[in-house]
């Protein structure tokens, strides 16, 4: 008897399983890479909620490389890969042929999240008629800024619009509420620790070295603290006996003229050009990272490392990065792009405690 319920019971796991794995979802998300990287609080919810197997992302397929086998995203497809400006065309002047490869694009998933549109609109009602075309789909548009005055978490918000929006959430007679957790969504695999190590190794850098990594830049110009704060701050942890590297990517490489670059490269090791997978693996191995609110700050948030981030214009409690050892400063607008030795003395002691833990 208890052989034949043993056997039951592995029958049944099973085949829940395998109803878990047939349940796939798709996200469209169209945003920056601090968009997509708090994309995956809400992959794990809808995970953890919907009883779904496998979830792939549509985006820019650089701006999330690093995304499979290290997080909830199962897979990543290009935006650039499906036609997707055809479904912006008036609904009514909206014709698909069979066997057209934008409805094979959608075709097997049960869900699709999108970023992309607004509800009610041409776009939302172009893709439920050609995700629907191969098999029966659930679409969800999700809004992508909340509305003036919102004080909460930006993760919150997206959760709370897919619970308030999506049918299958609501029909459920246990409906978990989201909260925003401190936890690493990124978790870096053994060979991204190596590939982070080897570029340590090839500064010099001893193995029980971590260093402060310092990213100085942003895409938005108002949302980068002075560059000057920056450099003092090197120097700070520098005089503390600390290791520092700054690390630029192309919007800074644009923005600075070589006279900022020498000085930087002049007072610590310098480096460009990384892709994101890249900079991921070498955040992996840092004792703590500095920058603005970025997207390379949400990586190095998410994937575990003692994050500060300084924010001027843009406020922390809705776009704070989300991460188990976050820390932000939140600092006058008016003041954010100007040289400021106290408001360096603030961060560089907080980047001192993550260091000596």
């Amino acid at each position: 008897m208890n052989k034949e319920r043993d056997i039951l019971n592995i029958l049944s796991s099973a085949e829940k399983e395998s109803r878990k794995t047939a349940n796939r979802a798709m996200i469209i998300q169209p945003g920056a890479i601090g968009d997509c990287v708090l994309t995956l609080p809400i992959a794990q919810f809808l995970k953890k909620t919907l009883n779904i197997g496998t979830i792939t992302i549509l985006g820019r397929s650089n701006y999330m490389e690093y995304f499979p086998t290290r997080s909830g995203i199962d897979s990543i497809r290009d935006l650039d890969s499906v036609d997707l400006h055809r479904l912006f065309v008036a609904k009514k002047d909206f014709e698909i042929p069979d066997g057209d490869p934008i409805i094979t694009a959608f075709a097997g998933f049960q869900y699709i999240f999108t970023f992309l549109g607004s509800a009610g609109d041409d776009f939302e009602h172009n893709l439920i008629f050609t995700a629907n075309c191969s098999n029966a789909v659930e679409v969800v548009t999700l809004p992508l800024k909340p509305s003036a005055g919102y004080k909460h978490h930006i993760t919150k918000f997206y959760i709370d619009s897919i619970c308030s929006s999506c049918p299958d959430y609501r029909h459920r007679k246990s409906q978990p509420r989201f909260t925003v957790d401190k936890k690493k969504y990124l978790k870096p695999l053994k060979s991204d620790l190596a590939a982070g190590r080897k570029v340590l190794d090839s500064l010099g850098l001893k193995k029980k070295d971590k260093p402060a990594i310092i990213h100085p830049g942003s895409g938005g110009e108002k949302k980068c603290w002075h560059i000057d704060n920056f450099y003092l701050l090197a120097e700070e942890l520098l005089e503390a006996g600390e290791t520092v590297i700054f690390l630029l990517g192309p919007a800074e490489l644009e923005r600075f003229n070589k006279k900022t670059i020498d000085r930087l490269s002049a007072l610590a090791p310098l480096l460009t050009e990384f892709s994101l997978t890249q900079t991921f693996q070498l955040l992996c191995c840092a004792g703590c990272f500095v920058g603005n609110d970025t997207g390379v700050a949400h990586i190095a948030s998410t994937c575990g490392i003692p994050a500060i981030t300084c924010f001027g214009p843009t406020n922390p409690d809705i776009y704070s990065p989300l991460g188990p050892k976050t820390k932000t400063f939140k600092f006058d607008p008016s003041d954010f792009q100007k040289p400021s030795p106290d408001a360096v003395g603030i961060v560089s002691r907080a980047a001192l405690k993550f260091l000596s833990a």
